[in-house]
């Protein structure tokens, strides 16, 4: 469940009666599709930077006297969320989705301060417009598209699209005047969804903060698919770094009998007992510099956002 609590600019206090439990899916779990598509890419990239390594046997990092294991690992890590900061911009990026949550939002605040007799048409039509922002561009798709979308499901769309359905089926023929019979909107939003005109107004609003909850599970699924998609990019990368720079992590605090030679270059077989140490070395070095790319992130974002939150006024966060 997404709990969402809204609050008016402005407004110390949330609005009463404004706490919604509508999403059936809060989205922090990652996609199973982008999970195993990072495992798979991250084995590839095991195999390859195994090939690398034994075809160019670089020799083993050492690391100089004074200078800690943990000031080599933050420099390398460093230079990687240096590296995948402009990518963010367009992989996984979760600017679109934020910007459509808080359209949601402000939509939903201004439903629950309307009332019959206060420019309710002007904010259903607000409600109207952000759920067809939701929805997006909805087309029909061929039977190879229906296939494929089925194999990237996202239940958090399929939230989003319910509960956009269910506004636009109250609101858009509240919107639509009758020229020979006008009525009241409150009187043409009770006919849309079948109800008595004391019910029809706080069901449309129930379905208001459900569209807010529903943009929010989508938006925490972004996240969270990022974060994965990025800690596998990082690994790679990672990875990559190992096999081609010969920074064995294991072998740097005290893994021997590993195949590397007197002069730090690998010297056995692949398929050897100190051959499968070597490339467990790899893959643990790989994974320990693209785990840590995501905790320096983290950091350097929030001091960014406290940086950037004592130049801009308070009204404008």
């Amino acid at each position: 469940m997404t709990l969402v609590q809204m609050q008016a600019p402005g407004v110390e206090k949330a609005q009463p009666a404004v706490i919604a439990a509508a999403a059936k899916t809060s989205g922090m779990t990652p996609r199973w599709q982008v999970v195993a598509a990072s495992f798979a890419a991250i084995s590839a990239t095991w195999l390859l930077s195994i090939t690398i390594n034994a075809g160019f046997k670089p020799t083993a990092l050492v690391i100089p006297a004074g200078i800690g294991l943990f000031a080599m690992l933050y420099a390398v890590t460093q230079g990687l969320e240096r590296l995948l900061e402009p990518i963010s911009s367009f992989f996984f990026c979760t600017k679109t989705p934020t910007e459509i949550r808080d359209r949601a939002l402000a939509a939903a605040v201004n439903m629950q301060e309307a009332t019959d007799n206060e420019l309710l048409s002007e904010k259903l039509g607000e409600l109207a417009e952000a759920a067809s922002v939701a929805q997006g561009p909805q087309r029909k798709p061929t039977r190879q598209q229906s296939a494929t979308r089925r194999l990237r499901r996202n239940r958090t769309s399929d939230g989003v699209n319910a509960a956009c359905a269910r506004i636009n089926k109250a609101v858009l023929p509240a919107l639509e005047p009758d020229g020979q019979h006008p009525e009241p909107v409150v009187k043409r939003l009770a006919n849309a969804v079948h109800k008595p005109e004391s019910e029809a107004l706080a069901i449309t609003k129930r379905d208001a903060v459900d569209l807010v909850a529903a943009t929010q599970a989508k938006l925490d699924q972004q996240r969270a698919d990022k974060a994965v998609a990025y800690w596998a990019l990082a690994s790679i990368l990672g990875l990559l770094l190992s096999a081609t720079l010969g920074l064995y992590l294991l072998h740097i605090v005290g893994l021997r009998g590993d195949g590397l030679a007197a002069d730090g270059t690998w010297a056995v077989g692949i398929l050897s007992a100190a051959g499968i140490r070597h490339m467990i070395d790899l893959l643990v070095t790989g994974l320990a510099i693209g785990g840590g790319t995501k905790p320096l992130h983290d950091l350097i974002s929030n001091l960014q956002a406290a940086k950037v939150s004592k130049k801009d006024p308070s009204q404008t966060q």
